[in-house]
């Protein structure tokens, strides 16, 4: 098995921090840029976007909620959807949104306008952002140290990304439960491995 990434994408980090917490061996770690059309990249993935993940016999797997999807249904344990299936489902699909709008923000800053934050759209995503955070912060996912489930994964991800691209903002605000989160799964070499930098 071979994965593509970088070391910032948070789609990228969710696979791999869900890969870790199955058993698989990450050393076929490959680091690309996505934006500089990388040949291997493109060659499993059309669409040159990362986690891309190369199974046996070459296929491809791309899409990190499809990759988890995969990775449940070929290797069940340890489940990262084990306990209250709605509850993990719903609070992971709030950090996803929180996570889309986070790169939605970073990629038209970066491709199309740095002021991109400051138009309508921005705007909203920012919105997004902020009460996404503030709803996660009120009802986080719960961790007791086991297994993380697919919403203490995402909802690291979610937080530790704020951190890599938005730190200073003036609509950050304190998230200390989640922090907690941040600081419970920190240990866990698929957490303390795939902590993105810059």
């Amino acid at each position: 098995m071979r994965i593509l990434t970088n070391t910032t994408s948070p789609y990228a980090r969710i696979a791999r921090i869900a890969l870790g917490e199955k058993g698989f061996d990450l050393s076929a770690t490959e680091i690309v840029n996505p934006w500089n059309d990388d040949a291997a990249l493109l060659k499993l993935n059309t669409a040159a976007r990362v986690p891309t993940l190369e199974i046996e016999g070459g296929l491809p797997l791309t899409e990190s909620l499809l990759i988890l999807l995969w990775l449940e249904r070929t290797r069940p344990e340890p489940s990262l959807l084990a306990g209250d299936v709605d509850r993990i489902v719903s609070l992971a699909g709030r950090a996803m949104g929180v996570i889309d709008a986070q790169a939605n923000i970073v990629t038209n800053r970066m491709q199309i306008d740095p002021d991109f934050a400051e138009h309508r759209v921005g705007q909203r995503r920012i919105r997004t952002i902020v009460n996404g955070l503030a709803a996660l912060e009120a009802d986080p996912p719960a961790y007791h140290g086991d297994t993380p489930d697919i919403a203490v994964i995402t909802a690291v991800v979610a937080r530790d990304y704020l951190d890599l691209r938005f730190a200073g903002e003036p609509w950050v605000a304190a998230m200390p439960r989640l922090d907690a989160l941040v600081t419970a799964t920190a240990d866990r070499p698929a957490f303390r491995d795939t902590k993105p930098y810059l």
